[in-house]
């Protein structure tokens, strides 16, 4: 695999932030860290890579952090943070920003002359922008003496975080659900009820959704229950909650999937139509919520645990008896013989592939980037080094057994509530973050586990391709797939028409592009 055709496809061509490009003009090409004592090394560490070597007994080096805020006021003179400083022969000065001003401000400090070593941020356009001005520390040449960072990443990470240069110049870090946050959740109570079993093909669950609407199945004598909701966010619909559903047909809208040598966008890839004229099925036997367009995401969440909705793909938190995110104790407080069971990957009549629920992104939801003119590059590496490692990951989740949880039967019990955790500032340096569920139910850790396997990840992930019109073509996507699932007529020369405006407004020019990056790629 050549240096120019690896996973993260640059091609940048994004306008700068103002504020942002008189800085990173003038940072473009320094090469220089500090810490000569630590050049970075061009040889990967072995897989049987020893765990890290431990800090000398020097003065603790200073490191000055730009962090994601994860809870509000919190203060960071507290246990965690001294911790993390003693593990790792650091001092940390930390500057945590809210997530909505996260980026903006860490802009403007930078066009200041502030040159924090370490920086969080959230988008893929930014970490492509700091690449170019050539900001970032490319923490691959670092792997040889950081294993528990190689190791972090091995399972595809790093695959998904390659830039066109070979290079890795961000860790991603993974939000509270993991790698999977939906999988096919139905009512099995209304099934048992009904005298019907979990639906395995398409025409199965139509059958099924006509009585989850139509038959009372919660036995209340109301016409108060429908078998699909649905919500909308940003003014568009979401569509994650009928992946299984989709995925029958072999797309799933907003994904890319293969059709033959070639990628196409699932919102206009062949198995789209015939996956629509089934969700206008739906809709037409009105089994679909009429609140579905207007609902947002709180409001489906709560007629999902109410007992108003029979089926969705949804959080699988809602099996976990001990309450991870508050899913489960709602559910049963409405619901007391309530029982959800886990819907399976759906049949359809068609050529195409069968896939699964989306998987999320292994880009992450923040990034971590260490600046190529830290004066501290070795601690900075060694400081997210601890943090990437199975000790730093447990403590980030948990903190120190014996104080502030205990392990009963494989399970953690915390010992702190979560007030005094956050006090104690557990889980507030999220440099490096991946979420354990060792404090769930195996009822919980089953239904992950079977999330994870049935999952679809989209083959492009990682690749990113500069394309202008990519917001206004999911934009337009988004208008009128909803316009042909709640189409009263045919739908045939809605679709042709659709997929032909799709192209025309850059959809075409997008697709040969993701082509060309992911065969590059594969190179």
């Amino acid at each position: 695999m050549t240096n120019q055709t690896r996973s993260f496809k640059l091609g940048i061509g994004l306008a700068a932030l103002s504020v942002l490009g008189t800085v990173l003009s003038g940072c473009a090409g320094s090469d220089e860290t500090a810490e000569s004592s630590m050049s970075p090394s061009n040889t990967a560490a072995p897989a049987t890579a020893a765990a890290a070597p431990t800090a000398k007994a020097a003065e603790p080096a200073r490191l000055k952090v730009i962090l994601f805020e994860a809870v509000a006021g919190l203060s960071f003179d507290n246990f965690s943070t001294h911790y993390i400083e003693e593990k790792t022969n650091t001092k940390l000065d930390i500057t945590a920003i809210p997530g909505a001003q996260l980026e903006e401000k860490l802009n403007i400090m930078l066009a200041s002359g502030e040159r924090p070593d370490v920086i969080m941020y959230a988008s893929d356009s930014t970490e492509a922008k700091f690449v170019d001005s050539g900001l970032l520390l490319p923490i691959n040449t670092y792997f040889d003496r950081a294993p528990n960072l190689k190791k972090y990443g091995e399972k595809g990470i790093w695959n998904a975080m390659t830039h066109a240069d070979g290079n890795i110049y961000a860790v991603p870090n993974a939000g509270a659900n993991g790698n999977v946050d939906n999988t096919p959740l139905i009512r099995k109570d209304w099934l048992d009820k009904l005298g019907l079993s979990v639906p395995t093909t398409v025409e199965e669950f139509y059958t099924v959704a006509d009585a989850l609407t139509h038959k009372d199945p919660d036995g209340n004598g109301k016409k108060d229950t429908f078998a699909i909701g649905g919500y909308t966010s940003s003014g568009q619909l979401q569509l994650q909650p009928y992946d299984q559903i989709f995925g029958a047909f072999g797309v799933l809208p907003g994904q890319w999937v293969q059709r033959g040598d070639k990628l196409v966008y699932s919102s206009v890839a062949p198995g789209m139509l015939e996956a629509l004229k089934f969700m206008n099925r739906l809709f037409m036997n009105n089994v679909m919520d009429p609140e579905f367009v207007t609902d947002n995401g709180s409001r489906f969440k709560d007629k999902l645990l109410t007992g108003k909705l029979g089926t969705a793909s949804y959080r699988q938190f809602i099996f976990d008896s001990l309450n991870i995110n508050n899913y489960y104790k709602p559910f049963h407080e409405s619901n007391p013989t309530g029982e959800m069971a886990l819907g399976g990957v759906l049949k359809a009549a068609t050529e195409h592939p069968v896939v699964g629920p989306r998987i999320l992104t292994q880009r992450g939801w923040l990034k971590t980037s260490v600046l190529k003119e830290s004066k501290n590059a070795e601690a900075a590496i060694r400081l997210i080094d601890y943090l990437s490692s199975e000790e730093g990951i447990r403590f980030n989740n948990y903190g120190v057994e014996g104080t502030d949880y205990s392990v009963e039967n494989g399970v953690v019990k915390m010992k702190i509530t979560d007030e005094q955790k956050n006090a104690r500032g557990i889980g507030q340096i999220r440099l490096v973050f991946y979420p354990l569920y060792d404090h769930t139910s195996p009822e919980f850790r089953k239904a992950q586990a079977y999330a994870e396997e049935i999952a679809y990840r989209d083959p492009t992930d990682g690749l990113y391709v500069n394309n202008p019109n990519v917001t206004d073509l999911n934009k337009f996507a988004s208008e009128r797939v909803l316009q042909m699932i709640t189409s009263t007529g045919s739908i045939d020369n809605m679709y042709a028409d659709y997929v032909k405006e799709w192209n025309r407004r850059g959809g075409e020019e997008w697709t040969a592009q993701i082509n060309e990056a992911y065969k590059a790629r594969k190179k």
